[in-house]
């Protein structure tokens, strides 16, 4: 059924949900549990147990555009920097300024 309604009608009454709502909310509470999280292991966190501790970075629907876990995370440099390869990565806070370096020794 067709209503015909102004622009500005359909503005004020909002538009319908997209289907893109729910994946940028869960998107919004990743961000949000992976800062909390690098605020817990400043150091950093392996990605074994970032993955334990945040449950949101195996939900398919946020997976599904990166082949894995890793991709996903490499998509977000504002909330995690990553750092080493395999079972050695390492995921560190975006802002960390530390010379590569030091984290080696």
């Amino acid at each position: 059924m067709t209503h015909n309604l102004s622009y500005s009608a359909v503005a004020a009454r909002g538009a319908p949900p997209s289907s893109d709502t729910k994946p940028q909310s869960d998107l919004m509470k990743l961000k949000k549990s992976l800062r909390d999280l690098m605020t817990q292991y400043p150091v950093g966190i392996t990605l074994s147990k970032a993955r334990r501790f945040c449950p949101l970075l195996l939900d398919p629907e946020l997976l599904k555009n990166h082949a894995s876990v890793r991709q996903l995370l490499a998509s977000m440099p504002d909330v995690v920097t990553l750092w080493g390869f395999g079972v050695q990565t390492l995921l560190l806070p975006a802002d960390t300024n530390w010379n590569r370096r030091s984290l080696v020794g």
